[in-house]
């Protein structure tokens, strides 16, 4: 996504209040974490100076519309995809901007399908940076196309590596998808996947326990034979041609 504002959002900024928006700044060193307060200091963004280290420590601002959690990009890429689903879960009203030293594709790829508002390079400049973290807090995803473009070539190519002439499927990870007989509750359980919804969130859209949810991903998992929710996410976004009704059984 580009970060030049439409003229929607030069509106919406100028006629927003500037009530100060909770900022926590999870993990980095402390001049990486110096420099983001230097920034950020005549800005609506509020930092909160203790560090959050563990998601069991949060006191996630039951009455914030926007909290804002800006993560230094170190761990690998499964714990960011459990904190930034652990952080949603926790907190509705989070927005989660990711911050790596290199944009590499399968972290943004992983990061959008986790549900992350955006993906910011370190090396940003100053008014970039404050510019793009006010667009999320308006409800925008801001992601480097660039990264993006890379990541869907490589999945693109994999594919047609995959590909066999006389073949009627595309085969995922060495395997063909046919079997996958998956319900029509499977299907839209899938779909709020690619949209980076944790398993709560799920449960109330489709008005059942959060156990039947973890119970129909496990099976999900089994049939598309994927192993975790990210590749499950990304099978989805090339299987599925359109939002299945969540209604259905």
């Amino acid at each position: 996504m580009s970060l030049h504002k439409t003229h929607e959002t030069y509106y919406a900024l100028a006629a927003q209040d500037a009530s100060p928006i909770p900022t926590v700044l999870m993990g980095g060193n402390s001049l990486t974490r110096a420099g983001i307060k230097h920034i950020l200091s005549e800005t609506s963004f509020q930092i909160h100076d203790d560090a959050v280290h563990h998601e069991s420590s949060l006191s996630l601002y039951p009455d914030a519309e926007v909290v804002l959690f800006i993560l230094e990009a170190t761990r690998s890429l499964g714990e960011i995809a459990g904190l930034i689903m652990g952080l949603k879960v926790q907190c509705e009203a989070a927005r989660i901007v990711l911050l790596p030293d290199n944009l590499d594709g399968d972290l943004v790829v992983l990061a959008y399908q986790a549900g992350a508002a955006g993906v910011l390079h370190t090396a940003t400049a100053p008014q970039i940076l404050i510019k793009s973290l006010e667009l999320i807090a308006l409800g925008e995803r801001v992601f480097p196309a660039a990264a993006i473009l890379s990541a869907a070539n490589d999945m693109a190519h994999a594919l047609r590596q995959e590909y066999q002439p006389g073949m009627t499927e595309v085969r995922i990870n060495g395997h063909l998808p046919g079997e996958r007989n998956l319900s029509g509750r499977e299907e839209a359980i899938l779909w709020l996947l690619t949209e980076g919804a944790p398993n709560k969130v799920i449960a109330r859209k489709l008005g059942v326990a959060e156990a039947t949810v973890k119970v129909h991903v496990k099976a999900i998992l089994r049939k598309i034979r994927a192993q975790n929710r990210t590749q499950a996410a990304m099978w989805a976004t090339t299987h599925l041609n359109s939002a299945p009704d969540l209604r259905r059984d």
